[in-house]
């Protein structure tokens, strides 16, 4: 079972964020058909989403993030909730023989920025159950979906981080292992401690490699074996919210007139999840009343 580990350091200097995402990122892969250069960008997208839903004490936060890198991937989306609940989507999944062979032995790991692109932007929205959510905004640093997170924690947060995701494939293209670890240094702490963690993590995809890490292994990795109180434990699943609810909300951006037209084209309209893959059926009269309830709000 892929699991999250909340931990502090016992000097209660730092603390550790650390999750096993290998059946998430499988599921992820499964859905939408991403095998090779795919695969690892969506498996480190996911797994960042697990680490950076973690900001609040409770598991009502949610984390969106949206990257926007001209690369052929095209947009990359993350939806991430407190309590595990992860999902994320390529708006493109590449052929299965694009950049293959080269990626796959690239060291230290592979990159993904080729596929990413790096001249864009990465967005955070944080639902924290407030009246506003909260949304910052940086230009894309690297095309490296954790480094690129990373920076956007320490310039448009402010807070002191180390963040690493790995994606370890087998000889096919599939996802073997997937895991991440994210680390933020508390005020007043030396920087140096982040610095030191940051240097640590560059190894995460090299202890993988050979088989799978607990999170609390994960923590001793980033900790460099120093002793950690655990706080928190919790499980890691892919789950998607589409739904009949979702599907009319995203029709509901055409607008009463062009509703009306489609419900008069056609007796259902199928909408397929970017996500999931999952599509839903909505029937001509569903669209009709939404339409109409659509009329109603604007007058």
């Amino acid at each position: 079972m892929d699991t999250l580990l909340r931990a502090i350091n016992e000097p209660e200097t730092v603390r550790v964020i650390a999750a096993t995402t290998t059946a998430a990122v499988r599921e992820a892969c499964r859905r939408q058909g991403a095998t090779h250069v795919s695969a690892i960008a969506l498996g480190r997208a996911l797994t960042c989403g697990v680490l950076l839903a973690t900001l609040a004490k409770g598991e009502r936060e949610r984390v969106r993030v949206q990257v926007i890198g001209g690369g052929p991937v095209g947009q990359v989306i993350i939806d991430a909730h407190g309590d595990g609940r992860v999902r994320a989507c390529l708006e493109q999944i590449l052929p299965r023989q694009h950049l293959a062979n080269r990626m796959l032995d690239e060291e230290p790991r592979p990159s993904v920025a080729v596929a990413v692109g790096v001249r864009g932007s990465l967005t955070v929205t944080r639902d924290l159950g407030l009246a506003t959510p909260y949304q910052g905004s940086v230009e894309l640093r690297s095309g490296e979906l954790d480094d690129d997170l990373e920076h956007y924690l320490i310039t448009s947060e402010q807070l002191p981080s180390a963040l690493r995701a790995a994606v370890i494939l087998d000889a096919s293209g599939q996802v073997l292992r997937a895991a991440g670890v994210l680390a933020q240094s508390f005020p007043g702490s030396d920087p140096a401690l982040i610095d030191g963690v940051r240097a640590r993590l560059l190894g995460l995809r090299a202890s993988l490699a050979g088989h799978e890490r607990s999170p609390a292994e994960l923590v001793g990795l980033a900790l460099d074996g120093q002793a950690a109180r655990p706080m928190v434990e919790h499980p890691v699943e892919f789950h998607c919210s589409c739904g009949p609810q979702r599907a009319l909300s995203v029709l509901s951006v055409l607008g009463p007139a062009d509703l009306e037209a489609l419900a008069d084209e056609r007796e259902q309209t199928e909408i397929a999840c970017n996500f999931c893959g999952e599509v839903t059926a909505v029937a001509a009269a569903q669209i009709r009343a939404l339409a109409t309830e659509l009329r109603a709000s604007q007058n």
